[in-house]
């Protein structure tokens, strides 16, 4: 599969809250724990890794290497009506032998400088290529603090992808997540995106990561907590794990749930409904995220759900929590849009170098007007830094208003820009106006569009950069006041700042 492959997919898809000192997720949820079983993991050889890490890892004292994982006696899992409660039965028998995927993971070379937490991601196939979101956004932030992070590939269709890998195109012949019921088989569009095993290979890698010993990839690593996030189309993969895996296999200790939709993804293998990927009745309970006591923070961009809903929706706009058996939090991020510059970038260059697109997409924005640079990266930070306290101190974040909508729209001010939301200093001292979906081809419209304000309005707002480089420094003071920034963040924002407001504003034509 190539660019044509990938064009159809693409088109479509401050208050402080007060301690509370909760149990261990493992002891607020559900008392019915069943034991995950250890799959088994060997070594891929040494050699170029499909996704792997754009950054020169050596220098930050970081390695990367990549396994292959068998899972052992896996399961398959329905629902019980619209209720979260569940039943299992052996998954059959694979003709081609045991079901196998793919981890890669992360870490600091020297234990001594490993800080005990490990990030687990299930990476995003949108794009029908495995994608590594959250480490794309949050890779200085995880290696500044010492964190390991581990990736899964959990979909047949990642595997495929991975079995053109064109750098090395035997790497990967043996893997093969290839449960597919006579429908999904005969589904040429959707059938690879079979859900069914991938929810006992999160659960046995979580396992593995957390109780692996010797058989780990991280062994001789002090592993004390574990942390499991999808972002956007695994974002539903996020929620049905928290609502209907996390109560019976409680394996990690809290869950960041990004961009997610309305919906959530089914179980097993569902027919696609108008072209979507398998996605749940319309219950509620199904959709509405409770961790059962694990703490999960819903970090959502100005852009989702897309299609601006109205808002009503009681399952995505829960209200926040901070019980023994409810902890959650929705930040709502205004001015950023589901796949950034920041992102996207990157993105393109994993696509381009591992999987030979023969372009990069021009979007079809009339100049000045550009894709959004946004740095929602620094939400990501927030949020997994935040997620990581609450579970092990018990310190709840903060509480985020939410954008304002009405008639389901989001209310804006006189320059086009959202008000309320997590804001962070480029929408309190904005340069640009700043919208969450756009036009063009490909996956143009998700990058959203930033309209740089005109010189002379710039220098109403800020005569001089002196004066600009101060509005940002005590916008993201109050920021990490708040609990919605990191203080290594806030001087990286204000030493941007001091390049001024009009080279702040901004943007390029194309990627």
């Amino acid at each position: 599969m190539r660019a044509q492959a990938l064009a159809p997919v693409l088109a479509v898809t401050a208050l402080t809250a007060g301690l509370l000192v909760a149990a261990p997720a493992s002891q607020a949820a559900s008392p019915a724990r069943e034991t995950v079983p250890l799959p088994t993991v060997a070594p891929i050889a040494t050699g170029p890794i499909f996704t792997g890490a754009l950054q020169d890892l050596k220098p930050r004292g970081y390695f990367e290497r990549e396994y292959v994982v068998t899972i052992t006696n896996p399961q398959v899992y329905s629902y019980v009506g619209d209720s979260t409660e569940v039943t299992v039965s052996p998954a059959p028998t694979s003709p081609q032998g045991d079901y196998r995927s793919r981890i890669i993971v992360r870490a600091p070379s020297n234990p001594k400088d490993f800080n005990g937490r490990v990030l687990v991601e299930m990476m995003n196939t949108t794009t029908t290529v495995d994608l590594d979101i959250a480490w794309e956004h949050s890779h200085d932030y995880l290696m500044r603090e010492g964190w390991a992070y581990v990736a899964i590939t959990v979909q047949q269709t990642g595997i495929n992808a991975l079995q053109g890998f064109m750098r090395d195109p035997q790497r990967y012949r043996s893997l093969g997540l290839n449960l597919l019921t006579p429908s999904a088989a005969a589904d040429a569009a959707q059938g690879a995106r079979d859900p069914s095993l991938a929810w006992d290979l999160t659960s046995q890698v979580g396992a593995l990561i957390a109780r692996g010993g010797a058989t780990s990839p991280l062994s001789g690593y002090d592993v004390r907590n574990t942390y499991l996030t999808g972002q956007s189309q695994m974002a539903g993969y996020a929620v049905t794990y928290v609502n209907a895996i996390h109560p019976r296999h409680q394996v990690f200790d809290g869950f960041l749930v990004a961009y997610r939709g309305v919906r959530a993804t089914n179980l097993q293998y569902a027919a696609p409904v108008d072209g979507a990927v398998p996605n749940t009745s319309g219950s509620v309970e199904q959709r509405r995220l409770a961790g059962g006591g694990a703490p999960v923070i819903n970090l959502q961009t100005e852009s989702d759900p897309l299609g601006f809903p109205s808002g009503d929706d009681s399952a995505l706009w829960r209200p926040d929590a901070n019980t023994e058996a409810d902890r959650f939090r929705l930040w709502e991020i205004t001015g950023s849009s589901h796949n950034d510059r920041w992102g996207a970038e990157q993105a393109l260059n994993i696509l381009e170098r591992d999987f030979g697109l023969p372009f990069k997409p021009a979007c079809d924005w009339t100049a000045p007007t550009g894709v959004n640079d946004f740095p929602t990266l620094f939400a990501w930070n927030a949020a997994i830094e935040s997620l990581a306290l609450w579970a092990e101190k018990g310190s709840a974040p903060a509480i985020g208003p939410r954008i304002q909508r009405a008639n389901g729209q989001i209310e804006r001010d006189a320059a086009g820009n959202a008000l309320g939301g997590i804001r962070l200093s480029p929408m309190d001292v904005p340069v640009a106006t700043r919208g969450p979906i756009s036009e063009g081809g490909l996956f143009c419209p998700l990058t959203g569009f930033q309209t740089p304000f005109t010189r002379t309005v710039l220098k109403d707002l800020y005569p001089t950069k002196a004066d600009y480089a101060r509005a940002v420094r005590k916008a993201a003071k109050a920021d990490v006041a708040a609990g919605f920034l990191l203080k290594e963040d806030a001087a990286e924002l204000t030493r941007l700042a001091r390049r001024g407001p009009a080279k702040e504003a901004e943007t390029i034509r194309e990627y």
